[in-house]
């Protein structure tokens, strides 16, 4: 045998470790990218549900400005009408 054959025989070997090795890393990736899909799901479901709280305390900011607002012209009558 050739050094040139036996050369080849090895580069051959090592080729097909690495092609057995691509498989499962394949496999890996794709369960790696499913649970990340996953993870961005659920986070965009939480984004929503921060967002939908989030206008329901500027409204309740909004009534409490109100509110607070009325009441000080309230006392600012009280405080004219007491003098």
């Amino acid at each position: 045998m050739s050094a040139r054959s036996t050369e080849m025989r090895r580069q051959l070997g090592f080729l097909s470790k690495q092609y057995a090795f691509l498989p499962a890393e394949n496999t890996f990736r794709s369960a790696r990218f499913t649970e990340m899909r996953k993870h961005l799901g659920f986070l965009s479901k939480q984004y929503a549900f921060l967002l939908a709280e989030n206008t329901k305390m500027r409204k309740r900011s909004g009534i409490l400005r109100t509110h607070l607002s009325i009441l000080s012209k309230q006392y600012a009558f009280l405080l004219i009408e007491s003098t």
